[in-house]
């Protein structure tokens, strides 16, 4: 079976989504329940530290080995396995372990939820659209995860609240728990069949075959292709600002005097403009192409930072911070979504992604995570008030330029691919036109 038509797959790409959303419910459900979390498990404030530690440093080896699990290992499984893994265990979770246990629990799903997951999920997107459609087939999976994300969210705060009330908070955790592990364990087992009907054959069989070759060769290849060091420059300084992002909404509250409600409210409408932004960027992004749009997206981020940098302090100026952040978040999640879909355009074989994500992931996402949130506080403490974020926001200015430079670079290295996806995207055109005709 060949690749089928983004249309014909879009409903696997929601399955992938929600399972994406998924096999993180449990390992971060704690940190929007922390003091329940705290007394139903008995623990203290270091110990809820040192859970999402070893959860942590599992995923940062996952980002650089499940690239070799993409690879290797059967895609269905590795990321439905996945998801079963990571439901099952909250069995255990549930009969409250003695404290040991439960960061070793931490640590299998720093492995199931990134190292066996995160990786063969980006390339069973990449293998469920045509080359020339990969911008909507990312875009709808970026999409669909961020507002399923905030609905979840809402949906089971209030079932948790509905029932704290009632039987006390304690039994909450355990539905949570619960909940969280059976949702896993049914996508799991859902996801698996889907991907077993969709999956290119060539691929499986690819990657049953590539046990026989050389993993290292494959990334020594990508290795010394310029355009994998333009990818990994432009997703860490693109991805360091989406993970800032959350500063926004204090910086609301010290500079225009927004009450916490109002902030709270700025920073939940991100889910908005994550959705048009993504839908917006994935369309446009499969007709005029792939880099055309990333540097669209960054040139309208740096509008919106100046926008936040700019904008009067007053609240007589808010419909100028609205448009600023509107702009800002929209287009960041619009290019977090082509991260990559962009590899298309780099002519890098979907066979081998895995030894390319081996790069891309660690570097693009993991140091982002590891360095930006030390350097945010760093510039709080240091500038201390407005100015901090002042700091930080001119950061931003400087990273987005600077992703800016590589994307060109990219678009310059990679000319001739770009003209045959054109030439594709060209004939499919016309090929519907006639058709309608």
């Amino acid at each position: 079976m060949e690749t089928r038509s983004y249309k014909k797959n879009r409903f696997v790409i929601i399955l992938v989504a929600i399972a994406e959303m998924s096999v993180y419910l449990l390992p971060y459900f704690r940190y929007y329940y922390y003091d329940a979390y705290v007394a139903y498990f008995g623990i203290n404030d270091l110990q809820m530290g040192m859970l999402g530690s070893i959860y942590g440093a599992l995923a940062i080896i996952g980002y650089c080995l499940g690239g070799w699990v993409a690879d290797r290992v059967s895609l269905k499984l590795a990321i439905s396995g996945s998801l079963i893994v990571t439901g099952a265990s909250a069995i255990i979770l549930l009969m409250k372990p003695v404290f040991p246990i439960h960061v070793a629990i931490y640590g299998l799903w720093g492995v199931t939820s990134i190292l066996t997951f995160w990786n063969p999920c980006m390339k069973a997107l990449r293998a469920l659209c045509k080359p020339e459609e990969q911008g909507r087939g990312y875009a709808l999976f970026d999409m669909v995860r961020g507002m399923l994300n905030f609905l979840t969210g809402l949906v089971v705060l209030a079932a948790y609240t509905a029932v704290a009330n009632k039987i006390g908070e304690a039994n909450g955790i355990t539905g949570l728990i619960t909940f969280y592990g059976a949702e896993a364990i049914i996508v799991g087992i859902i996801v698996y069949f889907a991907l077993k009907k969709t999956l290119p054959d060539f691929l499986e069989n690819k990657n049953k075959s590539q046990k026989n070759t050389s993993f290292a060769k494959n990334v020594l290849t990508t290795l010394k292709k310029p355009t994998t060091w333009c990818v990994v420059i432009m997703m860490f300084m693109t991805y360091g600002v989406i993970i800032t992002y959350n500063y926004v909404v204090p910086y609301c509250t010290a500079a225009f005097g927004m009450s916490a409600a109002l902030a709270s409210i700025m920073g939940y409408a991100a889910n908005g403009f994550r959705f048009c932004g993504c839908w917006i960027g994935g369309q446009i992004a499969d007709r005029k192409g792939l880099s055309n749009m990333l540097l669209v997206d960054i040139i309208l981020m740096i509008i919106g930072v100046l926008g936040l940098l700019f904008t009067p302090r007053s609240m007589n100026f808010m419909w100028m911070l609205v448009i600023s952040i509107a702009l800002l978040c929209s287009f960041m999640y619009s290019a977090q979504a082509l991260h990559y879909a962009v590899l298309e355009e780099g002519d890098y074989p979907v066979e081998i992604m895995g030894a390319t994500t081996f790069i891309l992931s660690p570097i693009g996402y993991g140091i982002a995570e590891s360095i930006m949130p030390m350097y945010n506080g760093w510039c709080l403490e240091h500038f201390k008030g407005l100015a901090g974020y002042e700091a930080i926001f001119k950061t931003f200015i400087v990273m987005l330029c600077i992703a800016l430079i590589s994307t060109l670079i990219f678009r310059k290295l990679t000319k001739e691919r770009r003209l045959e996806l054109a030439r594709i995207r060209d004939k499919n055109t016309s090929a519907k036109s006639e058709t309608q005709e």
